[in-house]
């Protein structure tokens, strides 16, 4: 014959509100209203749609925020590209201008070394547009599409 079994104290109203809730009681207690016992569907649709409106705000919030950075990178190596071009440009002005008096002294005549070192930065120039035409604006094109789309 078996011991008897010791039997479970009854669950009183008592007891019913000092026991801390369940796991699947924690779960759905968002979605229970204060007079009513189960789930309300009314206020799960509502808390689905407050929850995906909070996340489709913090995702708008961070694609600005990346598009501000990107944007920031960019003008920054925009306007450092801007300087470094008006020096090297600047140093290029003064060697053509120092190449014309040097010609100017070699024969003889200043107006004609300023004309013959003008026809060589023309040459250098149309040599450069073909060059550029040809291979060189793909290759710049695509470095500023990866600068813009690097992760750091």
């Amino acid at each position: 014959m078996l011991p008897p079994r010791p039997s479970a104290p009854p669950i009183t109203c008592a007891t019913a509100l000092t026991e801390p809730p369940t796991v699947s009681e924690r779960r759905y207690e968002r979605y229970i209203r204060p007079d009513e016992d189960g789930p309300d569907i009314g206020l799960y649709v509502q808390a689905v749609s407050d929850d995906a409106k909070t996340w489709f705000e913090a995702q708008k919030a961070v694609t600005k925020l990346e598009v501000s950075e990107q944007i920031g990178k960019l003008s920054s190596a925009v306007m450092m590209g801007a300087v470094v071009g008006l020096i090297g440009i600047t140093v290029l002005m003064l060697w053509f201008v120092a190449l014309a008096l040097w010609l100017g002294q070699l024969l003889m005549n200043n107006a004609l070394g300023f004309l013959l070192a003008g026809g060589i930065f023309l040459v250098l120039g149309v040599v450069f547009f073909l060059l550029w035409r040809s291979m060189l604006r793909d290759k710049v094109t695509l470095a500023v599409i990866n600068a813009m789309h690097d992760d750091e």
